[in-house]
């Protein structure tokens, strides 16, 4: 018994087994790895300068700074690497005395342990630090949302705004029995006093 090869008419291309479905062209997965990669190559070079450029540092760190600033805000990457080191500053606390209608008063400040849950703790914290690195001209806008806000919650009518700097403590004074808390590591700067008429 024969086995004859089928016929085909010769007006129609024939596939072949080694034939594959069409793909996207060649260019388009080079310049996409291309994007990725010059991402990848800018993305490494801001989480680098973020923490270098911090002061002191040189002319070219900072113009390196203003380069990759826009990305490293819009990503939310531009943390607060002073903090740490090299040589850390003082911490920013804001303190507030509300007064009520019925002449009552009501003392706080942020943040402040008994905040919680604990990540209430951390929007404090970095709303009190944010306060304490910015121009005299923001500062006042923020102070002013500030006490908006602290009249809003506590119903008050009026309130008084300071700043308080808390200084670190060196390592000779903790050695003569010192401690973190000492009254004079704090340093208080009245930022204004706000009623609802004036906001």
């Amino acid at each position: 018994m024969t086995i004859t090869q089928p016929e085909f008419d010769a007006g129609h291309d024939v596939p072949s087994l080694g034939d594959e479905p069409s793909r996207s062209p060649r260019w388009l997965k080079r310049a996409g790895f291309g994007l990725v990669n010059v991402w990848l190559c800018y993305h490494l070079f801001a989480i680098v300068i973020a923490p270098a450029s911090v002061a002191p540092s040189s002319r070219v760190e900072q113009r390196g700074w203003e380069f990759a600033a826009p990305y490293l805000q819009l990503m939310y990457l531009n943390h607060g690497f002073h903090f740490f080191s090299p040589e850390p500053g003082g911490s920013t606390l804001v303190s507030y005395v509300l007064e009520f209608d019925d002449g009552s008063t009501k003392t706080g400040r942020f943040p402040n342990r008994q905040i919680w849950p604990r990540l209430m703790y951390h929007r404090h914290f970095m709303l009190s630090e944010f306060l304490g690195g910015q121009s005299p001209e923001r500062q006042q806008v923020l102070v002013r949302s500030y006490a908006r806000n602290l009249l809003r919650e506590n119903k008050a009518k009026r309130v008084t705004v300071s700043r308080v700097t808390h200084y670190l403590a060196s390592m000779e004074r903790i050695r003569a029995g010192g401690s973190l808390n000492d009254p004079d590591s704090f340093e208080e700067e009245p930022l204004g006093t706000f009623t609802w008429d004036a906001l």
